[in-house]
């Protein structure tokens, strides 16, 4: 059991570059700096949301802490226990703690095979692991597992195309749930669902976590997804995450020019109240060659001459620990937008 004052996933300058190789000698040529020095730490029955835009490393994160990509650099512990120190095999046998739902489910289950046949096999991988040591335990499991994520005991024998997008993922979900793991990581879960069916899904996710107590890494993008369901939010940008705070506490005082661009982006439902969007002017720079300083400076409207310089360290926002911010001038920089916001 986890004590609830240790964190169950830390994770400590974690850094992932894709090496970039061409030419006739096939020599390397730079490196995609996908994750450069993320730190952070998620607790027992916590929902961290991790947001950014396409290409700032957030699925890279959620592989690379899983270990389904070999860190670059940096060191990820489970349960106290660091995944870089210990042999393939014992990775292998802690997988069972740590599951992963895709982003597209038709992408992840594979069309050959029966729901029936999905779901069993975690059960035979992890044989002896646990009491589902017959086929017949196995099934009686699996059939429970389906009544729990809301499909049919049919689903048994029918196979992904036969179903929807939503009830595909709830397949997903019943894979990543079947060996009761302690922690979940969410690669953008229902951003391929129509917005109805996003819901159902979303509550389906929070109840679970009451039920069996699952820690989640919820990456998305959309930030009124990721305000429902986490409890903290980590802000990515380029590889860094340069806003960490709790939920409540990012979407009332972003502290972050990015941050409060993504914020003001957010549609607002009452037609009477008007805020100011704040538009950030050209593209996320390439990770192969990341600006020098604020990885954030050139699109930033608020830069100086320091910012494209000096990279800013993740820092406390008024001695707060709890709420942390990775620029020079945070505070300076709220009090002029806090109006708009």
């Amino acid at each position: 059991m986890n004590d609830a004052n240790t964190p169950l996933v830390s994770i400590k300058d974690l850094q992932k570059y894709f090496p970039i190789h061409g030419g006739v000698f096939y020599r390397h040529m730079g490196d995609v700096h996908a994750v450069d020095g993320v730190s952070f730490d998620v607790y027992q029955g916590e929902t961290l949301g991790v947001v950014g835009e396409s290409g700032c490393g957030k699925s890279t994160l959620g592989k690379a802490l899983l270990h389904l990509y070999p860190p670059t650099a940096g060191q990820v512990e489970f349960e106290g226990v660091d995944l870089d120190t210990i042999p393939t095999k014992r990775l292998r046998e802690m997988r069972k703690e740590m599951q992963m739902i895709f982003q597209d489910p038709m992408e992840s289950l594979n069309p050959r095979m029966s729901v029936g046949s999905i779901l069993e096999e975690p059960f035979i991988i992890h044989k002896g692991e646990h009491e589902f040591d017959t086929a017949k335990k196995r099934k009686t499991e699996i059939l429970r597992i389906l009544e729990e994520v809301g499909l049919p005991k049919s689903a048994f024998d029918r196979y992904p195309h036969e179903f929807s997008g939503g009830q595909r993922q709830r397949i997903g979900i019943a894979r990543a749930i079947a060996l009761k793991p302690k922690l979940v990581v969410c690669d953008e879960p229902v951003s391929a669902l129509d917005v109805s069916v996003q819901s159902q899904v979303l509550n389906l996710m929070v109840r679970l976590q009451k039920e069996m107590n699952l820690t989640y890494i919820f990456i998305a993008h959309n930030l009124s997804v990721v305000k429902y369901i986490a409890d903290r939010i980590c802000v990515m940008y380029l590889g860094r995450v340069v806003e960490d705070a709790g939920s409540q506490a990012l979407y009332k005082k972003p502290m972050h020019p990015y941050t409060q661009a993504l914020i003001s982006a957010i549609p607002e439902p009452d037609p009477a109240l008007k805020k100011e969007k704040q538009v950030l002017e050209g593209d996320v720079p390439s990770p192969i060659k990341p600006p020098p300083g604020c990885h954030f400076h050139p699109r930033c409207p608020h830069a100086r001459e320091q910012c494209k310089v000096d990279a800013p360290e993740l820092r406390p926002v008024d001695g707060d620990e709890s709420h942390r911010v990775a620029c020079h001038f945070a505070e300076e920089i709220f009090g002029l937008v806090s109006q708009n916001l």
